[in-house]
């Protein structure tokens, strides 16, 4: 399928900030409060995750398309970098990121495009959402990759 193709059946949005291709599929509601939300998330050549900071857990679903490297920095001062794609590829199918930590999410080579699920809860909050930032190779110096996995800065 082509990407644009793709997009348009879905109804994807351009993700400002953080990149990639999204939609929300599904609010988890009691009453009139928002507990959590499901959304769609495509990554492409050009649109990825880039590095940013959330409070909260989500979960990562690949549903369709190339493997994906996902870099996770813990508060600890580690990093983990694993491979988010078809089990028949040595990818695992989910991924849990934990609330508190940096995340990044791009294709696993050059070419290609995913689609995933994505899942929080509670919902996304744009208010503790933070962009990641070369600052973030002085707090990580033993992880190699942050650069690859930053967003074009201006």
């Amino acid at each position: 399928m082509k990407i644009q193709a793709l997009i348009e059946r879905l109804g994807l949005e351009p993700l400002a900030g953080e990149g990639g291709f999204y939609k929300r599929v599904h609010s988890f509601m009691e009453e009139d409060r928002l507990l959590g939300s499901v959304i769609y998330y495509l990554i492409t050549e050009k649109s990825f995750s880039s590095l940013h900071y959330l409070s909260t857990d989500e979960v990562w679903f690949f549903l369709e398309g190339d493997p994906l490297d996902q870099l996770v920095l813990n508060s600890d001062g580690s990093h983990e970098l694993r491979r988010l794609g078809p089990i028949s590829q040595a990818s695992q199918p989910l991924s849990i990121v934990r609330g508190g930590r940096w995340q990044g999410t791009k294709l696993h080579g050059p070419h290609g495009w995913a689609l995933c699920a994505t899942t929080m809860c509670p919902s996304f909050d744009q208010t503790v959402y933070k962009q990641g930032t070369v600052d973030l190779e002085r707090t990580y110096p033993q992880c190699p990759d942050i650069r690859r996995f930053l967003a074009k800065e201006e």
